[in-house]
């Protein structure tokens, strides 16, 4: 404790960049899941993998999959942004134009032009620096980056028409969202087609990588043999639900803002269109993330090559979309619960969303970020920002370590009962067990092996 308390003094800036950045993870779903991810499934599933095959395998998705998380965000989509507005939206002159920040407004103030009008001038007098927006400034032609929205510059891209200019942010954010929606979960959801015929181009087998090490050739291939029939039409099948799904979306967070309908569904998906906003116009919401993670998780379930590899994806995707986009909330609200009822800090949302019996239990609980205002205000005591932070990395370690280890170890001992059943079906009972499988240990001194 007197180690941490003297480094802080000497390093300041080392505790304000750790709650900056436990800030930024905990406000952007796209960061914590990325991180955990990569902790808690990508890397230890790859060091628990069976044979080296099926660890190739892997590691190629990890590294795909990355690029392509890691691409969007802070690539693609700063890009996209810019082009939306001026050749879909049309709203600015310049590609490099400060005003295409425009598009970074929340859908739940495009519901009428009153509010967007008051939102745009509240972001129009933001005054903080955005460090990724920075360096496309430095791109700019003139050399001139400005951080403030010009509304008037906006306004006279329409001729003053309030209401077309809040028609083409529609528009623009709609194109964008569309766009990447499908640029992302299709490099996602139709990569395991593509690394099935890399590992059978490699390998010299066409079966689920995992048995390769459990079974006779002969075996595995006969195990993989409907797949191998019908791939193509499971490839087209994945893209016609990913279009069908996107366009879903696409329909439900922005057809109901350019209807004027008055009933009460189309008011409903207005009120819900705010849940497909991106954060800083980069990160993708948790409701459409979840909706395109289950989307290519049908991807993989398509792409398994027998049955065995169908129930793999199912438990490898599904427990770890029902423990981040449920286990989360409910770790995180148990902890605050417990730590306001026996430490008095006051982490707990007080805006009285919390008076349902559920909710007395799982209460509602403050950002990291209200947090750290609270206590810049004097509003709160420090302890809450280092109680919230602390909660933080709890709940993200308990979650990477139940789904690093104790997922494959369950996964590998189901895939070695599956492939034992077609052995003793395929020799008639006689065959000596010992001799056909050579079935990896998932013991953790194993996993630990595997680690040096």
């Amino acid at each position: 404790m007197q180690i941490a308390q003297i480094n802080s003094k000497q390093n300041p800036t080392f505790k304000t960049g750790f709650y900056n950045a436990t800030r930024e993870f905990d406000s952007s779903v796209m960061l914590s899941r990325a991180l955990i991810d990569l902790c808690g499934c990508d890397i230890p599933w790859v060091v628990m993998a069976n044979n080296n095959t099926e660890r190739k395998e892997k590691s190629r998705k990890l590294f795909s999959g990355f690029a392509v998380a890691w691409l969007t965000p802070f690539v693609t989509l700063p890009l996209s942004n810019r082009f939306a507005m001026k050749y879909i939206g049309k709203l600015t002159k310049s590609f490099w134009s400060n005003n295409h920040k425009a598009i970074h407004i929340s859908n739940e103030f495009l519901k009428d032009t009153k509010s967007m009008m008051s939102e745009l001038q509240r972001m129009a007098n933001k005054t903080d620096k955005n460090p990724l927006e920075a360096i496309y400034g430095k791109f700019n032609p003139k050399k001139k980056y400005q951080q403030k929205l010009n509304i008037e510059e906006l306004l006279k891209s329409v001729n003053g028409d309030e209401e077309k200019l809040r028609q083409k942010l529609i528009s623009s954010k709609n194109a964008v969202f569309f766009s990447d929606c499908v640029f992302t979960f299709t490099a996602i959801g139709a990569f395991p087609f593509f690394n099935n015929e890399i590992t059978k181009k490699y390998s010299g087998q066409s079966g689920f990588s995992a048995e390769m090490s459990m079974a006779d050739k002969e075996i595995v291939e006969k195990r993989a043999k409907n797949y191998e029939r019908g791939k193509s039409k499971r490839f087209l099948a994945y893209m016609g639900i990913l279009t069908g799904t996107t366009l879903a979306m696409s329909l439900g967070a922005f057809a109901s803002l350019y209807s004027k309908n008055g009933s009460k569904f189309v008011q409903n998906l207005r009120n819900g269109s705010k849940l497909f906003d991106y954060n800083r116009g980069i990160y993708m919401s948790r409701l459409p993330l979840f909706i395109g993670s289950a989307v290519t998780c049908i991807g993989s379930v398509l792409a398994a090559r027998n049955n065995t590899e169908r129930k793999d994806v199912a438990l490898r995707f599904g427990i770890p979309l029902t423990i981040f986009y449920g286990g989360d909330l409910l770790l995180s609200s148990l902890f605050t619960n417990l730590s306001d009822r026996l430490f008095g800090t006051k982490l707990r949302k007080e805006d009285g969303s919390n008076k349902s019996a559920i909710n007395k239990i799982f209460p509602k609980i403050k950002s990291i970020k209200q947090v750290m205002e609270e206590v810049e205000r004097g509003k709160i005591s420090k302890t809450n920002k280092r109680v919230s932070a602390g909660i933080f990395w709890t709940n993200m370690l308990i979650l990477m370590v139940s789904m690093g280890y104790a997922v494959p170890t369950a996964i590998n001992k189901m895939i070695k009962k599956d492939v034992e059943k077609d052995i003793l079906a395929s020799k008639g009972n006689t065959l000596s067990m010992p001799h056909t499988i050579l079935v990896k240990s998932t013991r953790m001194e194993d996993f630990v092996n595997r680690l040096k």
